[in-house]
């Protein structure tokens, strides 16, 4: 849908979006909305909010930096709002552009995964919580695992069932099990050796 032009008579140069001048927007000007409603944008805003977290985490675990877990999943979410209405599965749509989106940039990019970044807004301190270090583990397992694997136990961990998962990655019904089989056998395994140790 595109935007309205400006009015007949109105001389008033275009706002950049976000606002005017120092990145605030100006009093009185509305900002884009895509066309959306009050209801789409409230639950637009409900799934963002949800989701940010947990699709942060997928990626992390997929071996994305976690900064650039971030920014792969800033980037699904304006994508994901710019085409609210059209998209029939939101949850299955994000999780595919945001993993495609890491999938793009790892064959193209190598970048240290053991390096630490500055917290942002969306990840909270690593240092303010006791769960940081267990997710930490729970990444270098998963990065130890192939990827097929490492996706559907990634998904797993993120509350989807066997049968969705094959839904979104396009597998069949077995491959999802058998891969999950895998990977827990490899997980235990690791939890194993590191009890002994």
């Amino acid at each position: 849908m595109t935007e309205p032009g400006p009015r007949e008579g109105d001389s008033r140069e275009p706002l950049p979006v976000g606002g005017a001048g120092e990145g605030a927007p100006a009093e009185g000007v509305a900002q884009p909305s895509y066309g959306l409603s009050p209801e789409d944008e409230e639950a637009f805003s409900h799934f963002y909010r949800a989701y940010v977290p947990r699709l942060t985490a997928y990626l992390v675990y997929q071996g994305a930096p976690v900064d650039r877990a971030g920014e792969f999943v800033q980037d699904t979410m304006v994508k994901a709002y710019r085409s609210w209405r059209e998209i029939r599965s939101h949850k299955s749509w994000a999780y595919t552009v945001a993993y495609r989106e890491f999938v793009r940039h790892a064959t193209r990019v190598e970048e240290p995964v053991e390096e630490v970044p500055e917290s942002t807004t969306l990840l909270c301190r690593p240092e303010a919580t006791e769960s940081w270090l267990q997710e930490q583990e729970i990444v270098r397992v998963l990065r130890g695992l192939p990827a097929r694997q490492r996706q559907v136990l990634a998904l797993m961990l993120d509350g989807w069932k066997p049968a969705e998962i094959a839904k979104l990655i396009g597998i069949e019904g077995a491959a999802v099990r058998s891969n999950l089989f895998k990977a827990r056998k490899a997980v235990a395994q690791h939890l194993a050796r590191r009890e002994e140790d």
